[in-house]
Parts: structure tokens; C-alpha cells; sequence
């Protein structure tokens, strides 16, 4: 976790599965108790996920819905991008 000006960035990267999803939420749910304006979700150096994992994304944009800015994920081309759609579906 880094802040970065109003925010919280968040950075992920290896596996996202639900090891790591849990500790995501905890993450999150942290970042938002120093009352950022937003929290940034990192993806881009996300090697591989699972769809445990992926449901966590879902379960941090929940937490962050009152931040002025809300939640943000950061990716590329990836599978960073594949688990925030898998996410969503």
C-alpha cells in the first residue's frame, strides 16, 4: 500500500487467488479507514488468478463506494485485465 497524493494505491502482482483476495479486502478496507479520495487497484503485474480471487475485486469496489472518488483498477493487456472481467461477468 503507497498513497499517492489523495489516494491509496494498491498493487498486486503473481497470483490473485483466494489467499490473496482476502488480503486484498483486508488492504482495502484499511486504506479506506485513513480516508483517502480514492483507492487505486494495481493489476498490471498480475502473472495469474483464479475466480476466488477475482470475486475479491468485486467485494473492494463494494467497500470503496462512499470514497469521494471511489475505486479505480489499474491495467494493461493481461491477466490483470482477463480476472477484473471475470470479476464483472
Amino acid at each position: 500500500m503507497r498513497t499517492n497524493g489523495a489516494g491509496v494505491v494498491l498493487e498486486l502482482t503473481n497470483l490473485l487467488d483466494a489467499h490473496a483476495g482476502a488480503a486484498l479486502v483486508t488492504a482495502t478496507n484499511r486504506a479506506v479507514g485513513t480516508y483517502p479520495d480514492r483507492v487505486d487497484i494495481d493489476l498490471r503485474c498480475l502473472q495469474s488468478w483464479t475466480q476466488a480471487g477475482a470475486a475479491s475485486l468485486v467485494r473492494c469496489r463494494e467497500i470503496c463506494r462512499d470514497l469521494p472518488d471511489g475505486l479505480h483498477y489499474r491495467t494493461g493487456r493481461g491477466p490483470g485485465r482477463a480476472a477484473l472481467l471475470a470479476a464483472y461477468t
